[in-house]
């Protein structure tokens, strides 16, 4: 048999010249968009702008950034849990089974705190201090950038009444995008005799300045109001009675039966009232208002039965409309089964929070805090309560910023240069 001959050595394949296919690709604005676009969170979108102007100013135009919101719903990185009057400092629970890239930015923040909270949204802390015995002042703290200064909240000037209130409420609401770092207005509600007086004041130059106000009979509001700022309206759920009512552990206590949605018209200093929908009515605990990206109109979460009933009141036809139902039985039972400690179905749940679009809400159930992603039907367990938190709790999602704070073009351009895998505009 002859031998076999060795084979003569193969040359190495000469290196390939880039495809075309990849530069027609991202030289189509359109094609480029639908590939920034299946992005998954806001920090690919500020890596995705740093390439170049031309990704930046598709990364940063408001059409785009609604786009992404509806296919990308933004996910909590986190809770603030406290206790009603501070008895005990706050503490910061981060989100159970986190993406890698939300936990990258949860190490970098600082989320420690020793002073009371006020609010929390859009990525910043609302806390009050004391300040050298001189009473106490309003911060603006951001845990995910601790080295930049806390702005201080200047304080509201005197009220122009005398006459003693019953019950004052005051909420800062932010307006969306805003980039001052500072409230944009301050709701002040004042219950007097058989009304309630509102005060909105708007932050001017440092200066508090009185943006209008308003006088409306309305019997009762929840203790906690939760207003929401949409476009130029204020609204808030509305209480007309109150009435007994015996809790599931037999407890009696006196609840009110909320009728309609409390709105503030800030153009026209105006009240006005929108009517729940045909055969709703619930108590103040089982009801969360949310509000919609596009600001055309407001969600109302209602909690019954162990399921969530979701319905969408339009601004331009001013009608309701039910956009979704969730059974939450099936989700406790599976959820008890893989964690005992959570309680069963005849344990007393309470919504504490919603998430804008409705796209989320936080659930205290017996001494478990839950978080339920509507959108993707997941319920999952945050923490337990401690013993001095089981009662007046107050629960805080820590939203990331939105939208992104993008660089400026000349510092992308100087990133782009730097950066070897950049691609270059012709």
């Amino acid at each position: 048999m002859e031998p076999k001959r060795p084979r003569p050595p193969t040359s190495p394949t000469p290196a390939q010249p880039p495809s075309h296919d990849v530069s027609k690709v991202l030289d189509d604005d359109n094609l480029l968009c639908e590939i920034i676009v299946r992005l998954a969170f806001p920090t690919d979108l500020v890596r995705a702008a740093l390439v170049s102007k031309r990704w930046l100013g598709h990364a940063s135009d408001p059409a785009f950034l609604r786009r992404f919101r509806k296919l990308h719903p933004l996910r909590p990185l986190g809770f603030y849990v406290a206790t009603a009057g501070g008895t005990t400092a706050p503490r910061f629970v981060q989100m159970p089974s986190q993406h890698p890239e939300l936990a990258a930015v949860c190490r970098r923040g600082r989320f420690e705190l020793d002073s009371f909270i006020w609010d929390c949204t859009n990525g910043s802390v609302i806390i009050i201090s004391e300040q050298g015995g001189n009473g106490l002042t309003s911060r603006v703290y951001s845990p995910l950038f601790p080295s930049r200064s806390m702005p201080v909240v200047p304080e509201l000037p005197p009220l122009d009444h005398v006459t003693p209130a019953n019950y004052t409420f005051e909420k800062l609401l932010f307006r969306e995008g805003d980039r001052s770092g500072l409230p944009y207005l301050w709701l002040l509600m004042q219950s007097i005799d058989h009304g309630y007086t509102v005060h909105v004041y708007m932050l001017q130059g440092g200066v508090w300045s009185k943006h209008t106000s308003a006088t409306t009979e309305f019997p009762y509001l929840p203790s906690e109001p939760k207003p929401l700022l949409i476009d130029n309206k204020i609204y808030m759920a509305g209480a007309l009675s109150r009435q007994n009512i015996v809790l599931a552990d037999n407890t009696r206590c006196v609840a009110a039966i909320l009728r309609g949605i409390l709105v503030v018209d800030l153009k026209d200093s105006s009240f006005f009232t929108i009517q729940l929908p045909e055969g709703v009515e619930f108590l103040d605990r089982d009801v969360q208002l949310a509000k919609t990206d596009d600001d055309s109109g407001v969600y109302l979460i209602q909690l019954k039965d162990l399921k969530l009933r979701i319905w969408l009141h339009s601004s331009s036809t001013s009608n309701w409309s039910l956009v979704d139902t969730v059974c939450l039985r099936e989700m406790f039972v599976a959820l008890r089964t893989a964690d005992h400690t959570v309680g069963d179905e005849h344990t007393l749940v309470r919504m504490k929070e919603a998430g804008d679009n409705a796209e989320f809400i936080v659930l205290v159930m017996g001494t478990s805090i839950l978080y339920l992603d509507i959108k993707r039907r997941e319920l999952l367990k945050v923490s337990d309560l401690t013993a001095h938190e089981q009662f007046f709790v107050h629960i805080y999602p820590f939203m990331m910023v939105w939208p992104p704070t993008f660089p400026a073009p000349k510092d992308a351009a100087a990133r782009s240069a730097r950066d070897k895998g950049a691609i270059k505009e012709e």
